[in-house]
């Protein structure tokens, strides 16, 4: 066949035996940056004039929503992400405040989770309180209501809420840096392990295979040597992108070394491995890869090893094998895949 680009098809997620994987508005909107500019705020309120009361010292610092009660509440939190804090009555119809509040600190979706919520609350009813700091409530501001401290209580809370987003935002950040290779953006050899040994327990628990896969560009260090480091960046990050557009995405990919490349495969067995890997291989085979000067061709050799298969109880020992059958391939003459330790690597013609 000829020689193609390297823009490789995404695969069917069971192609190699694995499983398949109405807001009333308070605040004046005019302008699109307005609305940009100014942090978001949802009341829920059912009495028009406990609404007015609470719109009119915060509608010139931000904007805001408002719902008639907590069922209104929960459908706007769902569609109007740029929300960061709430602002409650306890009584209302439908669903009430406490509810609320107990589905907002129990949402799946973490930005939910983590609002501040501040409750209204009657000045002597410390029941209704007590019981909203037991939900999750983190602030009241108490009928009648004082203008002056609803905007310090929530001007607080929005400046606390936001410290907190900047923080987890940092730590996710980090989490990420720590375990991605800053070239290709696929895991590193850290996150493939992490991800490697969580894989296995799954494995073992459901009795299920899963095989390793690892791959390595043939001749590599001839593209450094002819055409520059900077070609064989660009020759890295096109293969990270192929392997990642042909895996599904229970798959892990990671780069694992200079040139070499590790794919887990979660619920696959040592002949949906071989399948994969041969699609790779033939795909590697049959482009063209820019190194900014003139396009090469290139070759890949790949070992496959399977839980469940090979004699391997971790995923370092599962590497191992691989890394074994990799060298076959490569003794073998290269642009092979080898599944088994001896005489069975192949080009798969």
């Amino acid at each position: 066949m000829g020689n193609r680009t390297v823009s490789a098809s995404t695969e069917s997620p069971t192609a190699y035996g694995g499983v398949s994987d109405v807001p009333i508005l308070l605040h004046a909107r005019d302008e699109d940056e307005q609305v940009r500019s100014h942090p978001c705020i949802l009341l829920v309120e059912n009495s028009p004039t406990t609404l007015r009361l609470l719109s009119k010292p915060l509608s010139q610092r931000y904007t805001l929503l408002s719902a008639n009660d907590g069922i209104d509440a929960w459908n706007l939190l769902q569609t109007h992400p740029e929300i960061e804090l709430v602002i409650t009555d306890i009584l209302m119809p439908h669903l009430s405040g406490h509810e609320l509040l107990v589905k907002i600190r129990a949402s799946d979706d973490a930005q939910i989770r983590n609002l501040p919520v501040i409750v209204i609350a009657g000045a002597e009813d410390k029941d209704a309180r007590d019981l909203a700091f037991h939900n999750g409530a983190n602030d009241f501001v108490t009928k009648p209501i004082d203008s002056t401290e609803l905007q310090a209580r929530v001007r607080v809370h929005h400046k606390l809420a936001r410290t907190i987003h900047q923080l987890e935002l940092s730590r996710r950040q980090l989490t990420e840096q720590a375990t991605t290779d800053p070239l290709t953006r696929l895991k590193n050899r850290r996150a493939f392990f992490q991800e490697g040994r969580q894989s296995l327990a799954l494995s073992e628990r459901s009795r299920t295979h899963l095989s390793v896969m690892l791959l390595d560009i043939d001749h590599f260090k001839r593209i450094n040597d002819t055409y520059g480091h900077q070609a064989g960046d660009r020759v890295l990050t096109t293969i990270a992108e192929l392997l990642g557009e042909m895996g599904r995405t229970v798959d892990t990919v990671a780069r694992v070394g200079g040139e070499e490349f590790a794919i887990i495969l979660p619920d696959t067995g040592r002949e949906g491995a071989a399948v994969l890997a041969e699609r790779i291989r033939a795909a590697v085979e049959q482009s063209v890869f820019d190194t900014g000067t003139e396009p090469v061709s290139l070759t890949v050799s790949i070992g496959v090893a399977t839980f469940g298969t090979d004699s391997a109880d971790s995923m370092d020992t599962l590497l191992k094998v691989a890394d074994r059958r990799l060298y076959v391939a490569k003794k073998e003459g290269r642009n092979r895949i080898c599944t088994r330790d001896q005489g069975d690597s192949t080009t798969w013609p």
